[in-house]
């Protein structure tokens, strides 16, 4: 079997030339893989840029949504306060027609979570992360307090029914909740006019989406139940717990999935 043998160098400018040779190869290569990985992250931030616009779309037309519906809550919470103003000196309540319920959307930023376990996130701009996680953290917020509203809007329901005895401690305490529905709708109102402002300054969105999107989320709570007139009082307080909670079985297709709005009933980016 015959074997090569390396040929010696002869003098150094021969070697230098191998030398040469082997450093423009090594560089080549790493080169190359540098503009590979490259390629790959700017791909990454072309998508997540895409699935956070998606989002954007939706966190405004929510919050659009939510603003649009506050003067139709105000003037219910009114109503009720002025019923129990009314209970106070006849000690009873008269037939009241279920109040309905708030528009408590899960306001979040869904590509969020994607960003920060991988590595996407710090191959973005320090100012876009630095928007992001407010946009993020104010929308988690904005969630917590949707859910204490449903909690004290639970309490305030239970005015609804027929003409009933009622104490002053339970006016007591329907006044607290009142209350808490009150500070926690204004405080999503005020949250989501933020948010608002927030993504237009990111500038992942255009003016015109946001605006389309905004109109998306105001052309909404025009069919909102909660704006419209209460239903009759019903007959007894058990009518009452099962006014959501009757009728047949949705078949698969039939329910409305939520969290379309702003983005054209779509729930990814992928139509």
């Amino acid at each position: 079997m015959d074997i090569h043998k390396p040929k010696p160098w002869h003098g150094v400018r021969e070697f230098l030339k191998e030398y040469l040779i082997i450093v423009v190869g090594v560089l080549t290569a790493l080169g190359a893989e540098q503009t590979v990985e490259w390629l790959h992250w700017r791909h990454e931030v072309h998508v997540a840029r895409e699935a956070i616009a998606f989002d954007m779309k939706r966190l405004v037309a929510m919050a659009a949504h939510k603003d649009a519906i506050s003067p139709c809550q105000a003037e219910r919470m009114g109503e009720l306060s002025d019923e129990l103003d009314k209970a106070q000196v006849a000690h009873r309540l008269p037939a009241l027609p279920w109040p309905g319920g708030p528009y408590t959307p899960h306001m979040n930023l869904r590509s969020w979570n994607g960003l920060t376990s991988g590595q996407t996130l710090a191959h973005m701009s320090n100012r876009d992360q630095i928007s992001l996680s407010s946009i993020a953290a104010r929308a988690d917020y904005n969630s917590s307090r949707a859910l204490a509203e449903r909690e004290a809007w639970a309490v305030v329901q239970t005015m609804s029914g027929p003409p009933r005895p009622i104490s002053n401690a339970e006016i007591t305490s329907l006044r607290q909740a009142l209350m808490r529905v009150n500070m926690t709708a204004a405080d999503q109102r005020y949250l989501a006019r933020q948010l608002e402002t927030m993504i237009l300054r990111t500038g992942f969105l255009t003016n015109k989406e946001v605006e389309a999107a905004y109109e998306e989320g105001l052309a909404a709570a025009k069919g909102t139940r909660f704006c419209a007139p209460p239903r009759p009082p019903p007959a007894s307080a058990r009518e009452a717990l099962g006014i959501n909670m009757t009728g047949p079985p949705a078949r698969p297709g039939e329910a409305d999935p939520g969290g379309g709005e702003g983005v054209g009933g779509a729930l990814t980016t992928e139509r």
